[in-house]
Order: structure tokens, then C-alpha cells, then sequence
């Protein structure tokens, strides 16, 4: 198995005072955030025992990102006739033909291919507690859902970003929203006003939830909850059970849902993402929607 190390372009200083013209900086674990670890000036060492061969090396990031777009490269992988290689939406762009030389783009490399599979890096959140390795292709798709990550306030037309752990106090100082505090495993009653579209959980070590409701055009609301900050959400899993009652006494129907809690990451305005209660238009007709809350949660090791 091999261990990479990364250096880019971008970290090439120059020393003009002492004239020692360009000189490539590599950078240090700390910078790489050891993310492959740290690469060694020793000699190759083979374990003992016919374990694989580890190895130290360093690679020139650059030389694993598209030379057209700049972003990681991805399998798919296919090059030109002289070996040039671009991501395979960017060649599509260009009819494929090679923008270095302009020859037809014929074959899949998939040595190439391998190799970016092979380079695994921690998150760059691995500091605050992200336990995933990730292949260098796929390291941009991870960092934009990393739940440990900053992410952007779900409320449309806020702009407000921040890490987990530091969101009740947005939502309390620029948010006016319904909200309560709540207890896990506990069921808690909150009333639904026809004009508030969400409703705000507040529970033990700055656990944050968002109780969402989305009118469905001629049939009702769906409502679902999403986890805004989970600060301990690497040790920790969440469900939550929702119950509608209609506010006819003639004729008590009840409505439930039990999911797990989804991320608010994943939900955007104007859909229904995942698993949602659809509450019909009857059960809300004073304008008022009763509903039962309880939310769940479980210590990630009890499920192994």
C-alpha cells in the first residue's frame, strides 16, 4: 500500500535576497494537514510477513487535477493520442479533441485511474472530529457535505455560515421563529401556525433541529426534520416520530411518521426531501396544526 504526500505549484516561493532564483516549498504535515501522512525521506520499507509494501512519496497535486477546469480528476479518465489527459466533461466540451495538440481523445487510462483511487486523504475536518478517508477525486464532494464542515443557514435569503456548535445563536438573534426546548425521548406538543413554515428544536449540548413545513399544492403540508447542528453527530444518531391529530372532534384521525433525522444540508426550499408526514388540508382547518415531537437519539456504538 502506498502512502502519497501532496505539493502544488502554489506553494513555490521565491527567494530574491538571497538569489536563490524559484525554489518549490513542500509542505509540511501540519500544512497537509497529515492527511496521507507524512512523507518520508527514508528508504522504501517492506513489512515482514508478506504485508504490502509501503512506500513515501510526494506528488505534484497539479498533476492530479484537470488542466482545463482545475478541478480533481475523475474516472472516467480518457487522454489524446499523445497521452494528454483532461476530465471527461471537459473533453466532451471540446468535441473531443485535445486542447494541448488538438488530436482526437481515443483511450481510457485507467492506470491513471487507479492512481487517484489509491491516494486516500483524511477530511480536511478531521481536526473536528470527521473520521472519513477519502479518495483524492472525491475530496471536493466530501468537503461540501462534510457535516463537520461550515455549512450555510437553511433559512432562504440568509447568508449566514458557521461550524457545528455555533448556530443557536443565529437562529435566536436572527431568526424569529416559533422554538422550544426539548429532551430526548421525551414527546413534546408545539402548535403549528398556517403562516410559520418552521419550527425550531433546541436540545442538550446545542443539538439543533428544524421541524419543516411544505405546502404540497391541493393536498396539504409535508413536514419533515432535519438536524441543523449536531455538534457530537459522529458519536451519535437521531430519529424522530411526528403525530398529526385533526382538530375535528367529530372525527379524531390520527396521522404518524417515524424516520431518521436527515441533514438540513440536504434539504433544499420548495421540496420534499427523504421521508416527510403529509398532513392533508383537513387537519388544519382553523389554521392551527397540533403535532407531537418526539426526537430519539442512540450512541452510535449500541448499533454495532
Amino acid at each position: 500500500m502506498a502512502k502519497f504526500s501532496l505539493e502544488s505549484d502554489a506553494d513555490a516561493v521565491e527567494d530574491d535576497d538571497r538569489g536563490l532564483g524559484e525554489a518549490k516549498r513542500r509542505k509540511t504535515g501540519s500544512e497537509i494537514e497529515t492527511e496521507i501522512g507524512e512523507a518520508s525521506n527514508s528508504p522504501p520499507q517492506r513489512e515482514i510477513g508478506g504485508a504490502a509494501e509501503e512506500l513515501g512519496v510526494t506528488i505534484d497535486a497539479d498533476l492530479l487535477d484537470c488542466s482545463i477546469c482545475f478541478h480533481p480528476l475523475r474516472p472516467p479518465l480518457f487522454q489524446c493520442m499523445n497521452g494528454h489527459v483532461a476530465c471527461s466533461s471537459c473533453w466532451s466540451k471540446l468535441h473531443d479533441k485535445c486542447h494541448v495538440c488538438t488530436l482526437p481523445v481515443l483511450s481510457r487510462n485507467t492506470a491513471l485511474e487507479k492512481l487517484l483511487e489509491s491516494v486516500r486523504l483524511p477530511c480536511i475536518y478531521a481536526h473536528l472530529g470527521c473520521p472519513h478517508s477519502i479518495s483524492y477525486s472525491h475530496r471536493e464532494l466530501h468537503t461540501d457535505t462534510c457535516h463537520f464542515g461550515p455549512s450555510s443557514c437553511p433559512i432562504p435569503g440568509c447568508s449566514h455560515k458557521a461550524f457545528p456548535g455555533a448556530w443557536l445563536p443565529h437562529f435566536i438573534q436572527d431568526h424569529n421563529y416559533p422554538n422550544t426546548t426539548f429532551l430526548y425521548g421525551q414527546s413534546h406538543t408545539i402548535i403549528f401556525d398556517q403562516g410559520h413554515p418552521y419550527f425550531l428544536f433546541s436540545g442538550p449540548d446545542n443539538d439543533l433541529f428544524l421541524l419543516v413545513k411544505q405546502p404540497v399544492l391541493n393536498m396539504g403540508n409535508a413536514l419533515s426534520l432535519y438536524s441543523i447542528d449536531m455538534p457530537h453527530q459522529d458519536q451519535n444518531v437521531s430519529s424522530y416520530k411526528l403525530m398529526v391529530r385533526t382538530d375535528s372532534a367529530t372525527n379524531a384521525t390520527s396521522l404518524q411518521l417515524k424516520s431518521q433525522v436527515s441533514s438540513i444540508k440536504e434539504w433544499k426550499e420548495g421540496e420534499c426531501h427523504g421521508y416527510f408526514l403529509l398532513v392533508p388540508l383537513s387537519f388544519s382547518m382553523s389554521g392551527q396544526m397540533e403535532v407531537h415531537v418526539v426526537i430519539n437519539k442512540c450512541d452510535v456504538t449500541s448499533l454495532k
